[in-house]
């Protein structure tokens, strides 16, 4: 590995078995290597935290190959040729970001006003040279916001569930655990710690609950973006309530 691959594999490491505990100081080392890239990279490992909890939650297939080949080698390795095949007709460059600073921030100061009460002060100037941050928070508020069936209270126990249930060491996410009687709660809970695990029989308990496939799309989302929010402000040092409310 490079220095630069050893340091990000610590960090997604770090994000998956101690979230609690992280802090700036764990860009560090990446920003030793890449300077102000370091933010790139971990808004990159923030969204796959957000993508892979709505796939585990709603059990949604990732892989390429359907899970009754995947026990022979052959066909692995064939769907591992194939799917390098098209990744290769890609073009993954990274493209030069378009909106200022200034312009990002004035672009969600509407949404933000409206959704926390008062306009964003000076709590993003750490992240200027990265607007791209700010326009993934303002599209994260616009969906919790404007785009979600779910009232504020749910999505505020959703939030504070999923603070409460972050893991502080691996065996957090591992093993068994206590979890909240509650469906929604343990929803939650569950999408924290291990959102594999998630059982056909905790989805019908929270049909029986009034969720049709809208609203448990909806919780799915709530609880990716909060465990991608959880991450991204211990990451970059930004007050948690620029996006949990209250």
């Amino acid at each position: 590995m490079t220095p630069l691959e050893h340091e990000l594999i610590v960090l997604v490491r770090k994000t998956c078995e101690q979230p609690a505990r992280l802090e700036p100081k764990d860009l560090v080392p990446i920003r030793e290597i890449a300077g102000d890239g370091a933010l790139d990279y971990a808004l990159v490992v923030v969204s796959f935290h957000f993508i892979n909890r709505i796939s585990d939650l709603l059990g949604i297939v990732t892989e390429f190959l359907p899970i009754t080949l995947r026990r022979f080698e052959f066909f692995r390795r064939m769907a591992v040729r194939l799917l390098s095949i098209f990744m290769a007709k890609m073009d993954l460059s990274n493209r030069e970001y378009g909106i200022s600073y200034d312009e990002a921030v004035n672009s969600m100061t509407p949404l933000f006003e409206n959704s926390m009460g008062e306009p964003p002060g000076n709590e993003f100037e750490s992240i200027r040279s990265r607007p791209k941050l700010i326009e993934a928070i303002r599209l994260a508020l616009e969906e919790r916001d404007r785009r979600s069936s779910l009232d504020r209270g749910i999505l505020a126990k959703i939030q504070r569930t999923v603070e409460h249930a972050l893991p502080k060491r691996a065996d957090d996410t591992e093993g068994f655990h206590t979890r909240p009687d509650d469906p929604v709660e343990n929803f939650a809970f569950l999408g924290t710690r291990y959102a594999y695990r998630t059982t056909k029989k905790m989805i019908d308990v929270l049909r029986e609950e009034g969720f049709d496939d809208l609203g448990l799309l909806d919780l799915a989302v709530a609880i990716a973006d909060a465990n991608q929010w959880a991450r991204l402000y211990r990451l970059l040092g930004l007050p948690p309530e620029l996006f949990y409310l209250k």
